[in-house]
């Protein structure tokens, strides 16, 4: 099925792994222009080759540190100028360290805020101008299934994404009539080095074996396994697409069927 993202220019942070990269090689394999954003250039560079392998032939790769606000726009216009617009935009961020409320200090707060949250606000600021030239966008986020349903020992994760969900829904009512689309992705466990190192992180803290702290992650999923990133990218691919010109202010759950709420 031809997507009709042929030409569209995307921008993609926190693309050198995980979801974040199988999402931009979804857009390219769909022959849109794609920015790769994030700290490491050789894993960038790298990257940016599989993207023109698959497709994307103008793919860039954009060094950017979300902590660093000041950078992010004059990134931003760097893309914009590069590609001639900007058309879709993929917040994705890193994410925050992981345990309970007692345990995380407030310096780990402000770090997430920083890290998290405002990015993606800092982002869109700069984004949303190029889109409205342009006569319409979509923005998307990359949140958590834990705006769905509280994870354990994920209080910074749970609490910051959720605002990230209400940043969405305010953007998505504010810019539904410029043909602007806004939604937040809302992953399960997905098969990503981020959901090793939660893995990790839940076998050393809790003593756990290999076994037991996949499940910690998987018992509450009815599909039994982790996600494809494939699948998640071919998400973001559609709703990029035309096919996503109706679907604004939606937080969609892609988790096996872990989050049970209506």
């Amino acid at each position: 099925m031809d997507l009709g993202l042929k030409g569209k220019c995307a921008l993609v942070t926190a693309a050198s792994r995980g979801l974040g990269r199988a999402s931009a090689l979804a857009l390219a394999a769909e022959g849109a222009k794609v920015a790769v954003a994030g700290r490491d250039a050789k894993v960038l560079d790298e990257l940016v080759q599989e993207l023109r392998a698959v497709g994307a032939s103008d793919a860039m790769a954009v060094r950017m540190d979300l902590a660093r606000h000041e950078t992010l726009r004059p990134s931003v216009d760097a893309v914009a100028e590069k590609f001639g617009g900007l058309d879709i935009f993929l917040g994705n961020t890193g994410g925050p360290a992981s345990g309970s409320f007692l345990s995380v200090s407030r310096e780990a707060w402000e770090t997430a805020i920083h890290e998290i949250l405002l990015p993606l606000v800092d982002l869109s600021r700069a984004v949303l101008p190029h889109m409205q030239a342009a006569g319409g966008g979509r923005i998307m986020f990359v949140t958590t299934v834990g705006v769905k349903m509280v994870q354990p020992n994920m209080v910074l994760s749970d609490s910051l994404r959720l605002a990230i969900v209400g940043l969405a829904k305010s953007l998505s009512i504010e810019f539904a009539h410029e043909n602007i689309m806004v939604n937040c992705l809302c992953p399960g466990p997905f098969a990503t080095d981020r959901m090793e190192d939660l893995i990790v992180a839940s076998m050393e803290r809790d003593g756990l074996s290999r076994s037991d702290a996949e499940a910690v992650w998987l018992d509450e999923v009815p599909a039994r396994k982790f996600g494809d990133p494939g699948d998640f990218g071919a998400i973001v691919a559609t709703l990029a697409s035309s096919r996503g010109g109706f679907i604004t202010g939606t937080a969609i759950a892609l988790d096996g069927g872990k989050s049970r709420a209506y």
